[in-house]
């Protein structure tokens, strides 16, 4: 499967969680640079609670990443 986007970070709503996916270098980077270690993950997303969500897209967006 081939990255046809910019994007650093994937996104979706699955019910009360927003499941995040790191695509790039620096995505992964930011992922061990901010979140905890034991933050739940389904595959290669992490599940975000909806509530816990809006400071984490800040963040990302506010270190100059993107979110598609």
């Amino acid at each position: 499967m081939s990255d046809t986007t910019n994007e650093d970070f994937e996104a979706k709503l699955a019910g009360g969680f927003i499941l995040l996916r790191p695509v790039s270098v620096a995505a992964q980077a930011w992922v061990q640079e901010h979140l905890p270690e034991d933050t739940p993950s389904l595959g290669q997303h992490l599940a975000i609670e909806t509530r816990y969500a809006p400071p984490i897209i800040d963040g990302i967006e506010d270190d100059g990443l993107t979110i598609a």
